[in-house]
């Protein structure tokens, strides 16, 4: 993969910096797809909002910090790892003096700031959060609050994964975008409030770790979903297309190739997200 990509210049739109999920991969057999994990870059009414600090995050610092853009909005779906993982190499964070806002779920009065001090500390990490030059800036919300920032409205939804675990949707210019990971579908149709979450959407995010016919029933209840069920849930919303990403680490090109022909005989317009892929929303 290319380590000069720029960022996104577009009204609204999205760029892939990671697809790949549970932990970072690397080799021949991941170069199409990638092996960076979750990091989506949202351009969105003249604003660059991050969502999720995986090691995608690593590159994206980079092209920030080539144009001297120090400041930065993340939002956090989620604590685990593979999620934000990204912000021990993220330049605006340790190289640059802007500021780091982090939007974070939080349960039961839980400190974003304190629990992710236990990672970024000794014997883990050799630097403190409170000792980077850019030093974070944490809000929590619930997943289900409106989140509204830099004049923008977001509003969030929880997922069936961690129980604070939390997708966003991005309107503008009468298009909407939402992100779900890290997601596991309901037995049977899809919940009625994720439906109207994603009512009329131009771009679903998916989360389709797995595949029913393969390999789905082992994974049961381990917080990930299908590209079956994101068409379920697209169907049903009157969506228009599905990205599918948080693609397994044991899952080479040519599987996540056969799996995107599968669902593009479903649904043509759909696609498995790949590293770098980048999806304009034109009005």
């Amino acid at each position: 993969m290319t380590e000069t990509v720029g960022l996104l210049d577009c009204g609204f739109g999205i760029r892939f910096w990671g697809t790949r999920g549970s932990m970072p991969v690397s080799g021949r057999c991941y170069e199409r797809f990638g092996g960076d994990t979750t990091c989506f870059e949202i351009k969105i009414a003249g604003s660059r909002i991050i969502v999720d600090a995986g090691s995608g995050l690593r590159r994206l610092g980079q092209a920030m910090a080539a144009i001297e853009e120090g400041d930065a909005t993340l939002l956090l779906s989620h604590l685990h790892l593979d999620h934000v993982i990204g912000l021990a190499a993220f330049a605006p964070l340790w190289r640059m003096r802007g500021e780091i806002a982090m939007h974070v779920p939080a349960c039961m009065a839980a400190d974003p700031g304190a629990q992710l001090s236990t990672l970024f500390a000794e014997p883990f990490f050799p630097v403190g959060l409170t000792q980077a030059p850019g030093k974070p800036r944490f809000s929590c919300f619930a997943p289900g609050d409106e989140l509204g920032f830099s004049g923008l409205e977001i509003a969030t939804i929880a997922l069936r994964h961690d129980p604070c675990a939390a997708g966003f949707r991005f309107r503008d210019g009468g298009r909407t975008l939402v992100i779900l990971t890290d997601h596991e579908h309901a037995a049977g149709d899809p919940e009625p409030d994720l439906i109207a979450f994603c009512r009329g959407a131009d771009l679903i995010v998916y989360d389709a770790m797995w595949d029913e016919a393969i390999d789905y029933e082992p994974h049961r209840g381990w917080g990930h979903s299908t590209w079956q069920a994101g068409l379920r849930l697209l169907a049903c919303a009157g969506a228009k297309r599905l990205a599918c990403v948080h693609h397994s680490p044991d899952l080479p090109d040519p599987e996540l190739e056969l799996r995107e022909a599968n669902l593009r005989r479903c649904h043509p317009d759909s696609f498995f997200a790949r590293q770098d892929d980048v999806v304009v929303l034109t009005a």
